[in-house]
């Protein structure tokens, strides 16, 4: 007797979980006529069809949709129900996949740095470049490699990693020029310590910027609480 009243608690419950629809007929349906009957419903139309998404509270609820839809005699051409649990495993399996995607990244990364690195040390050795030439090179387009992996991939790591390889390759560009005598010592240093209190600035104003957003959140949660205490 227990067993069964769990097992329809729990199908109850199962029940009464939110979940998302997409419901296609054919012809065309008022997107604003729709939406004043039900709340979280979108329509689009296409091809001579309708689709209706939206998030409904339960299953009565879609049964009553697909009601009004029989009562005006709409053509139904499929219904799809994405559960709670079914989106559960569809965001687990979307997080597997950019797992995937990311370790894949990284070793394609890492395969492209050590060939890089392997072309650096020919050069070097065989005397065709200076080393400080050659690292200089070496970050710049490592940069320039994890520059385009933030592109591709969306994670803002990546970013990091060419913010810390640009500078370097920069730095090593102006030793070359001191120690090959390109220019005088004291202008490399010179040029490189401004250029530094340039980077330098800019991170205030980043930060600054960043500090005023956080600012006008805080201002805007006082000013909500001050209403809620004057009410």
């Amino acid at each position: 007797m227990r067993k069964t009243t769990e097992l329809a608690t729990s199908t109850t419950d199962l029940a009464a979980q939110p979940f998302f629809y997409e419901i296609r007929v054919r012809g065309r349906l008022s997107g604003e006529q729709w939406s004043a009957w039900f709340d979280n419903v979108s329509v689009s139309t296409a091809k001579g069809e309708s689709i209706l998404r939206g998030t409904l509270p339960d299953h009565a609820a879609l049964y009553g949709l697909l009601s009004r839809l029989r009562d005006l005699a709409v053509p139904l051409l499929a219904v799809n129900v994405l559960d709670a649990e079914a989106q559960r495993k569809l965001h687990a399996q979307s997080k597997r996949y950019n797992l995937m995607i990311n370790l894949v990244l990284i070793l394609v990364y890492l395969l492209l740095l050590g060939g890089l690195s392997a072309i650096t040390v020919f050069l070097t050795e065989g005397h065709m470049m200076h080393t400080a030439l050659a690292l200089s090179v070496l970050f710049a387009v490592v940069g320039g490699l994890s520059y385009a992996f933030s592109l591709w991939s969306g994670h803002k790591a990546w970013n990091w990693i060419t913010y810390a390889l640009w500078p370097g390759s920069l730095i090593t560009f102006f030793v070359y020029t001191a120690v090959v005598g390109l220019l005088p010592t004291a202008l490399s240093i010179a040029i490189l310590l401004l250029l530094t209190a340039g980077g330098l600035i800019y991170l205030v104003y980043y930060f600054r910027g960043r500090a005023q957003k956080v600012d006008q959140v805080i201002v805007e949660w006082e000013a909500l609480g001050d209403d809620s205490r004057e009410r």
